[in-house]
């Protein structure tokens, strides 16, 4: 008898230092569910803290771009009444040459930059002319004043000294172009250009097709003179 009372209470000793170490673990398990939470928590406060000054920033910045696109309408305004009191100051005559056509369907921006490629012309920036030129011909590829751009294109070559670019400019306008009003000129200005690097055949034969092809032009009259010497 006594030795299965033994028997019992050791088995109950075992059950409850089995029950004991359950406890102390599950105890263990939520001290670590707590701290995970809590470092969870933690995290996402952080992330929507980073998210708030995120939006923030995002709205910030976004009323920055706004204010600064209206400064730069504001200073392409300015600009364009610039460029309207300086061809007014200078005359006509030296103005931007535009065709007769209508250039109502030409955009303001697109004028824009066809004056100021223009006015990068006649004060001698002629590779900032190119650039601008060559920006109006990608958005304003068939306008009228297309034929033009590529003209002063041609014209800013020549003032560089790049002869052969030249030519090849004013060539394309002619094919691109075939009933502008800048055709005689165009040639007239690659017979010059022949010319005057020797090439006295080609030379003869643009005037030559000046006078058949544009017979009352001022250039067909220019060509004469060049023929006859």
């Amino acid at each position: 008898m006594p030795k299965k009372l033994s028997f019992l209470l050791c088995c109950l000793v075992i059950c409850g230092c089995f029950n004991r170490t359950r406890f102390n673990n599950f105890n263990w398990q939520l001290d670590s569910l707590k701290y995970y939470t809590v470092k969870f928590d933690s995290v996402l406060e952080y992330q929507n803290e980073e998210i708030n000054h995120l939006r923030i920033d995002f709205y910030t910045k976004s009323n920055e771009l706004s204010d600064k696109i209206e400064i730069l309408n504001s200073r392409l305004a300015d600009t364009e009444s610039q460029l309207t009191r300086i061809y007014e100051r200078i005359g006509p005559q030296h103005g931007a040459p535009v065709d007769s056509e209508d250039i109502s369907k030409i955009s303001p921006e697109a004028r824009m930059i066809y004056e100021s490629s223009y006015l990068n012309y006649v004060k001698g920036n002629y590779n900032e002319a190119i650039s601008g030129f060559e920006n109006y011909l990608k958005i304003s590829p068939d306008s009228p004043l297309s034929d033009n751009a590529l003209y002063w294109i041609g014209e800013s070559y020549t003032a560089m000294g790049k002869s052969q670019r030249a030519v090849d400019i004013f060539n394309e306008m002619i094919k691109r172009y075939p009933i502008s009003n800048k055709r005689p000129t165009a040639l007239y200005k690659i017979a010059i250009i022949h010319e005057e690097t020797g090439d006295l055949k080609s030379a003869k034969y643009y005037y030559n097709q000046i006078v058949k092809d544009f017979p009352n032009s001022a250039e067909a009259a220019l060509a004469k003179d060049h023929i006859t010497k």
